[in-house]
């Protein structure tokens, strides 16, 4: 028996939120095609000025400073299809988070041969703008083989990534 399209993409999309591997691969073989990264502000902040949550589970304290990346994975038509929040003190071995560089984090590591798990934080609905709509979230630790962490909140375009009745 085949399985309604519907279905399909509920199924995709919980898989995507308990995934602890790539996003951007798990992504570009739901939408069979590849993704780029958008820059949209890349700053270094003092930890207090950065998103408590991140600072929290990056178990930063005072006087540590961490660069906050706020960047889009995008079609080759620009269509915006997650928004993320990438916070760090340094990046990991094989990134050198050059805001100009248009390749995923996942796939720059891999490329590098970097060794790195990722450790689920969350996940669930939160709102995508502009339109205020609900959509699914994702937020992690990046752990590299070098001992850099990063923190990472991802919100998926509702468009590519439809919620599930349940959430």
């Amino acid at each position: 028996m085949a399985v309604p399209a519907a279905l399909g993409l509920h199924v995709a999309a919980r898989m995507l939120l308990a995934g602890d591997g790539s996003t951007t691969v798990m992504l570009e073989a739901m939408l069979n095609r590849p993704l780029s990264v958008s820059v949209s502000l890349q700053h270094h902040v003092d930890a207090r000025q950065a998103p408590p949550q991140a600072v929290a589970a990056l178990g930063l304290g005072r006087g540590h400073s961490v660069i906050e990346r706020h960047s889009a994975l995008v079609t080759d038509q620009d269509d915006v299809v997650s928004r993320n929040l990438v916070v760090f003190p340094a990046p990991p071995r094989g990134w050198t988070a050059a805001a100009d560089d248009p390749t995923p984090l996942g796939h720059r590591l891999r490329a590098a041969r970097t060794l790195q798990h990722r450790r689920l934080l969350g996940s669930g609905s939160d709102r995508w703008a502009p339109h205020d709509e609900r959509c699914l979230y994702k937020e992690y630790l990046i752990h590299s083989e070098d001992g850099a962490r990063l923190y990472v909140h991802e919100r998926f375009n509702p468009r590519y990534v439809p919620l599930p009745d349940s959430l």
